[in-house]
């Protein structure tokens, strides 16, 4: 239920108000609630003389203007017949309402005054009776005043356990709200930094081994999100790393093998002809040129420029030795994009080449757009690949079938190079056999991206 950092701040926040207010109640049940009724009467003390005295010298129709007028949300008055059988004396009290300086509260020394303390079950069971009386309080203060013509004025005070007087009233005020600022803090820390310290704790410790411990996917939503997007990081630069590693391994082999073959070629012979090591130089130098295509593929250094799609890549086809079956759909308008014509020109050379060195002598090149946007294949007659070697084969190095080795001349470098300046252009690429044999390599190029 409480499962994100919102919902857990709203439900602490709603609790800790709830607490609050059930505090505030226990208070006004406990003691220290008739300290605050005694200073309730003394603060009020002016104002019931002085409606005592309005009562008692103005026309009876007028009463019911002047109660009104003496009612407010913490203080009603009405006017009965007698005393109720709960009110009962209090010297101590009636001396703080007439304790005063005023000549009229003075008057009322010597009348009938009496109180009851009414708490909020008691509330709650008058409330049938008499449903002029408030019940938005927790307890109130009954106090009845006997009137000259026998009557009783019935006055009830709700008395707010906040100080009002000016003298206490701010630094009051300012003690209740640091004290819940304090409790909501530690609330807070309790129920979101703690588990922000454990992910920060898990963050520490992980490591990319095999045998590493991922991060705890506990606590708020939002911090489950972090920790498996975390997960996923760790994924990404583990296989990143074990890349790199596999790369440096097919370098440090390749190379081997080429110096090993040189070696062999010279040893013991004082003039070796040129032609016999140039091969193996060759296949070093191109492996190097690929090595370095591809740690820059994904990060390339030529300046963005406008490319028209369709007719950039029909150049690349008319240009290649190899003769291209090019097929475009019969749509006219331009595809533009911002790229590097550098590297969207060795992506496509790497598709033909690749058709050309696997098929058996066609090539084929399909331009179309649609709804996802611009679609350009390139497919060969070969053998195809494997289905579960279709995601593999742009791993660096990887070869799958023995027509697909280092033996027909690749490095095996090509694929993963069209994949990463795909990526870095917005595009997607992807393989699948063709149904009549060969292989079908598509770049899509989203729709969002022509201009």
């Amino acid at each position: 239920m409480f499962n994100s950092i919102l919902a857990r701040v709203l439900a602490l926040t709603f609790g800790l108000l709830v607490l609050t207010l059930a505090g505030l109640i226990v208070i006004m049940q406990t003691p220290l609630s008739s300290r605050i009724f005694d200073r309730a009467i003394t603060e009020s003390a002016d104002s019931i003389a002085e409606l005592v005295w309005l009562i008692e010298t103005s026309p009876p129709e007028a009463e019911g203007a002047i109660l009104s007028t003496y009612a407010s949300r913490s203080r009603i008055a009405w006017i009965a017949d007698g005393f109720s059988g709960e009110l009962a004396s209090d010297r101590a009290r009636q001396a703080l309402l007439t304790g005063t300086d005023n000549a009229v509260a003075q008057r009322l020394r010597e009348r009938d005054i009496r109180f009851d303390e009414v708490g909020a079950l008691e509330l709650a069971r008058r409330s049938g009776a008499n449903p002029d009386i408030f019940y938005n309080t927790s307890s109130a203060l009954q106090m009845a005043v006997a009137l000259e013509d026998g009557r009783a004025l019935n006055i009830w005070l709700a008395p707010s356990i906040f100080y009002t007087e000016a003298a206490y009233a701010p630094y009051f005020l300012i003690a209740v709200v640091l004290v819940v600022t304090v409790l909501l803090g530690f609330a807070l820390h309790a129920v979101i930094m703690r588990p922000i310290r454990v992910l920060e704790h898990d963050a520490e410790l992980v490591g990319l081994a095999e045998t590493a411990v991922p991060v705890s996917e506990t606590g708020p939503r939002e911090l489950r999100r972090l920790a498996q997007a975390l997960n996923r990081m760790r994924l990404r630069l583990d296989g990143l790393i074990r890349e790199r590693e596999q790369i440096m391994v097919a370098i440090a082999h390749d190379i081997r093998t080429g110096l090993t073959k040189l070696r062999l070629r010279t040893d013991g012979r004082e003039n070796v002809p040129v032609a016999e090591i140039e091969p193996d130089l060759a296949q070093m130098e191109r492996l190097l040129s690929d090595m370095m295509a591809y740690a820059r593929a994904e990060h390339p250094v030529a300046e963005h420029e406008l490319i028209e799609l369709r007719s950039f890549i029909a150049a690349l086809a008319k240009a290649s030795p190899q003769m291209i079956d090019v097929t475009q759909d019969k749509a006219s308008d331009p595809f533009m994009i911002a790229g590097s014509r550098l590297a969207i020109a060795r992506m496509f050379e790497n598709l033909f080449e690749n058709a050309r060195r696997y098929g058996k002598g066609w090539v084929g090149l399909f331009v179309e757009r649609g709804a996802a946007g611009l679609t350009i294949a390139v497919e060969d007659n070969g053998p195809g690949i494997p289905e579960h070697q279709l995601g593999r084969v742009f791993e660096p190095f990887f070869r799958g079938e023995a027509s697909r080795n280092k033996a027909t001349g690749g490095t095996g470098l090509g694929l993963g190079i069209a994949r990463a300046i795909a990526h870095t252009h917005g595009a997607q690429i992807r393989l699948s056999n063709r149904s009549q044999g060969g292989l079908r390599a598509e770049v899509v190029f989203p729709a969002a991206m022509g201009m």
